[in-house]
């Protein structure tokens, strides 16, 4: 399978951006927590 960066299919894409939204979730609660943390 001949990978070609200049186009990503629909299934990489889906992927990619679930990832991404994955880990904004993760960072956003993080400091979401830390933020609970430092006000009590």
């Amino acid at each position: 399978m001949k990978i070609n960066s200049q186009h990503l299919s629909s299934t990489q894409w889906f992927i990619i951006l679930w990832l991404l939204g994955f880990f904004a979730l993760a960072i956003i609660a993080g400091l979401f927590r830390l933020l609970l943390m430092f006000a009590y």
